[in-house]
């Protein structure tokens, strides 16, 4: 129910959820993503900031089946520049981490021309 909430950025049921269950902040759906993953890639600004008070602290380094992590999710779905900024700010050392192909997030905004 959280990922569904997240995708159709429904800020007060997603909070409603977490208040019952924070670790749903942590559940990953079929694809691997956790909420964060779907906010980040939806640019739902206020929803990112939430899972970021509420999660465990390393959820913005939670890579999905690809190996990505929410701050990459962002940058590929258009530059969510907010989003970024709210996962940079919270999550410092996942602007260092790299792909399986040896990228960081700066040769993914390069490719991804953001």
């Amino acid at each position: 129910p959280l990922h569904v909430a997240v995708l159709r950025g429904h800020l007060e049921f997603a909070k409603a959820l977490l208040s019952h269950n924070p670790k749903l902040a942590t559940d990953s759906d079929s694809l691997g993503r956790v909420p964060l993953h779907v906010a980040s890639a939806k640019g739902h600004v206020e929803i990112a900031r939430e899972l970021l008070r509420v999660g465990p602290s390393n959820a913005c380094l939670a890579r999905d089946r690809d190996g990505r992590i929410p701050l990459h999710v962002a940058i590929a779905k258009g530059g969510r520049v907010e989003v970024v900024t709210e996962l940079t700010r919270a999550c410092t050392e996942s602007s260092r981490l790299r792909l399986e192909r040896g990228e960081t997030v700066f040769h993914f905004c390069v490719k991804e021309n953001n």
